[in-house]
C-alpha cells in the first residue's frame, strides 16, 4: 500500500512539473493569480480534512501543495488552472462516502463552514460537485492532522499534528504559502469565533497571499505570521518563534500602563534603582531614544494582538521599552509641568527577579473594619485558603481582586466556598474533530457539592477587573457576576476565554488561538467585549501620581455602603 501511495505522489508530480522547489518568486502576483492560489488553497484544505485518502493515507499533502502552487501561479488560462485542480482531486483514490447526507443535524450543533463556500470556488463544475459530495456525505474518520486526544485524555479542543519544518526559519516562497494555507484552513474549520471576526475570512486569504509570497527575509516572514494572527482579534492569539523572540530587548525595572491615553509608569520593581535614576511612579513617557512615543506605538500596534483596544494597549505598554538589545534606553518623561530626560537601565527577566527589592505584599488585609481586601491572583498555594476563608467570615464585604492571573488549583478549590448553588455559567462550543467546521454547543453548569473543607462565604463581594483580567480570571468573574450580592467593578477585560490550541507552522513557529468558544450566561461574558461590568471605574494619572489605586478606593466606598446596610439590617 505504501508503494502505491508513493506512485500516486510521483505520478502527480509528473503532471505538475519538476519535484524540486522552483525557488522562483513571482515578481508580482496579479489579482487573477491571487484568486487562483486562494481557490487552490481552499480545495487543498477541504481535501486535507474531509478526503479519507488524504486524512488517513500516507501521501505527503504538504509536499503536494509546495510543488503545485508554482504551477497554479503559472497557469496560462482558466482551463489549465481547472485541469490542475481536477488532477489534484483525481490523484487520490475515490473516497468511501455515506450513501446520503451525513453531516451533523441537531439543535446542539453549529457550523462555521457551509456548502455555499464550495459553490463559490473558482473550480470546474464537476470538481465542485465532487467536493460537495465529499463534504455532505462525509464519514467520521481519525484524521492524521488533527485530534482531540492526548495520551489517555479526551480534550475539549482540537490538537494540530503538523510538521513545524524548523530547519529553515525563512522557507522558500512555496513553503511560506503552505504556512498561510495551513493557518487559513485551520481557522476556517476550527476557530469557534470565525463568524464574528468582523470581516469575511476569505478576504484575509487574498490579502495575505502577496504578503507571504514577497517577504524578503526570515524576520519579515515571522512578522507576517504575527500580523495574520492579529486578524482574529483574539487576546489568546500570538506566534511563538525564536526569530520573534530575538527582536525584544531587555526589560525596564518598572511597569508601564496605558492610563487616560498616556503611557504612565505605574509600579516599581526596584525602588533602589528607581531612586538612583530619578524615575517615579506617575511619570508619563513622552519619547523613547529621541522619538515621540507615538512612533513606537505605530511600530508595535500591528504586532500586538488584542480582542479589544484595552488588551491591545495593555500589550503595547508592556513592550513599549523593549526597543533593542542594549542594556540602556533614553526616555523623556513628563512629571507635573516639567519635561525630563532619563537614561534607564534594562535587565533580562531573571535578573529583574533577583534585583527586585519590593516588600512582600500581604495576600489579604482589612481596608477598614469589617471590609477585607483579597489579592486573589497572588495566592499561589491552596493551603492558604483555610486562613483566607476564616478571615472572610467576619467581613461585611470582601473586595476581591482579579486584575491578574490566578493559580488554577487555588481557583478550583475556591469555587465551592463562593457559589452556594448549582447554576448555568456559560455556553461552550467545542469542535467536532471528525466533522471539521462543526461545533457541539452545550451548557457549562457549576454543580455545587458539600465536599469543600472551606467555610462558605455568602456576604457582599466586589470583584475588581481590568485589561489584565484575561481567560481564566474572566471565566471566574463571569461566574461571580451571577453570584447573589456581587458587583463586578473596574474596566474592560481582555475579552477572551476558553482553552487555546497551538498550530505548528513552517519555519519553526507556533500560532496560538482560542479553540473553545465561551459565552457567559445572560451575557456575563462575550468574546472580544469581555466580562460585563457592573460599575465602570478607571485609574487616572492623578491617582497614580498620588499613589492611590482608584479602583480599590471606589470599591471601598461601595463596600462601606454594604457594611453600613448590613449593620442596619442586624439592628
Amino acid at each position: 500500500m505504501k508503494l502505491f501511495r508513493t506512485y500516486l505522489v510521483y505520478a502527480f508530480l509528473q503532471l505538475v512539473g519538476n519535484y524540486a522547489y522552483s525557488g522562483d518568486i513571482p515578481k508580482q502576483l496579479d489579482k487573477k493569480t491571487v484568486n487562483r492560489i486562494a481557490t487552490f488553497t481552499k480545495v487543498w484544505g477541504l481535501m486535507k480534512y474531509y478526503h479519507p485518502g488524504v486524512a488517513t493515507g500516507t501521501m505527503d499533502w504538504d509536499s503536494l501543495f509546495v510543488v503545485t502552487v508554482p504551477e497554479v501561479a503559472k497557469a496560462k488560462n482558466q482551463q489549465e488552472f481547472h485541469k490542475l485542480l481536477d488532477n489534484l482531486y483525481g490523484q487520490v483514490h475515490a473516497p468511501k462516502l455515506a450513501t446520503a447526507y451525513n453531516l451533523p443535524q441537531s439543535d446542539t450543533v453549529v457550523s462555521i463552514f457551509s456548502v455555499q463556500e464550495i459553490s463559490n470556488y473558482n473550480a470546474s463544475i464537476p470538481l465542485k460537485r465532487q467536493l460537495k459530495e465529499l463534504y455532505e456525505r462525509h464519514l467520521p474518520i481519525e484524521n492524521r492532522y488533527t485530534s482531540n486526544k492526548y495520551k489517555e485524555y479526551t480534550l475539549d479542543h482540537v490538537r494540530f499534528l503538523e510538521n513545524p519544518m524548523p530547519d529553515k526559519a525563512y522557507p522558500d516562497w512555496e513553503t511560506r504559502l503552505l504556512a498561510l494555507a495551513r493557518y487559513w484552513n485551520a481557522i476556517n474549520f476550527f476557530y469557534p469565533h470565525k463568524l464574528t471576526i468582523g470581516k469575511d475570512w476569505e478576504t484575509t486569504l487574498a490579502k495575505y497571499i502577496p504578503v507571504f509570497s514577497n517577504v524578503e527575509n526570515e524576520l519579515a516572514y515571522h512578522l507576517a505570521m504575527q500580523r495574520l494572527n492579529k486578524e482574529l482579534r483574539d487576546s489568546h492569539t500570538y506566534v511563538s518563534s525564536p526569530v520573534l523572540d530575538r527582536i525584544w530587548g531587555p526589560n525596564p525595572y518598572f511597569k508601564v500602563s496605558y492610563v487616560q491615553n498616556q503611557f504612565v509608569i505605574t509600579e516599581m520593581l526596584s525602588d533602589s534603582i528607581a531612586k538612583s535614576q530619578d524615575v517615579q511612579v506617575g511619570d508619563v513617557i513622552t519619547a523613547i531614544d529621541g522619538k515621540p512615543v507615538k512612533e513606537r506605538v505605530r511600530e508595535l500596534e500591528p504586532l500586538m494582538v488584542g480582542s479589544n483596544e484595552a488588551a491591545t494597549y495593555r500589550d503595547i505598554a508592556n513592550y513599549l521599552l523593549n526597543v533593542n538589545t542594549d542594556n540602556q534606553v533614553t526616555i523623556e518623561i513628563r512629571r507635573g509641568k516639567n519635561s525630563l530626560v532619563r537614561q534607564i537601565s534594562r535587565y533580562p527577566y531573571q535578573e529583574l527577579v533577583i534585583l527586585s527589592d519590593k516588600p512582600t505584599q500581604t495576600l489579604w488585609n482589612e481596608l477598614k473594619k469589617d471590609i477585607l481586601y483579597v489579592d486573589f491572583t497572588s495566592i499561589k498555594k491552596t493551603d492558604t485558603l483555610q486562613a483566607l476563608f476564616k478571615a472572610m467570615q467576619s467581613a461585611k464585604a470582601v473586595v476581591f481582586d482579579l486584575r491578574g492571573y490566578p493559580n488554577f488549583q487555588v481557583y478550583q478549590q475556591t469555587l465551592p466556598a463562593l457559589y452556594g448553588h448549582n447554576f448555568h455559567v456559560s455556553t461552550s462550543s467545542e469542535a467536532l474533530v471528525q466533522f471539521p467546521g462543526f461545533f457541539a454547543v452545550s451548557k457549562s453548569v457549576f454543580e455545587h457539592t458539600d465536599t469543600s473543607t472551606l467555610i462558605p462565604y455568602q456576604g457582599k463581594m466586589i470583584v475588581l477587573v481590568d485589561e489584565r483580567t484575561q481567560s481564566l480570571p474572566e471565566s471566574f468573574a463571569m461566574g461571580l457576576a451571577q453570584r447573589p450580592n456581587t458587583l463586578i467593578m473596574g474596566s474592560q477585560t481582555a475579552g477572551t476565554t476558553g482553552n487555546i490550541t497551538w498550530l505548528p507552522l513552517p519555519g519553526g513557529a507556533n500560532a496560538a488561538f482560542t479553540a473553545v468558544g465561551e459565552r457567559g450566561a445572560g451575557g456575563t461574558f462575550v468574546q472580544r467585549k469581555g466580562v460585563r461590568i457592573g460599575k465602570v471605574v478607571r485609574p487616572t494619572v492623578a491617582s497614580v501620581v498620588a499613589g492611590k489605586d482608584a479602583v480599590i478606593y471606589e470599591a471601598l466606598a461601595e463596600a462601606e455602603k454594604a457594611a453600613a446596610f448590613s449593620v442596619n439590617s442586624d439592628n
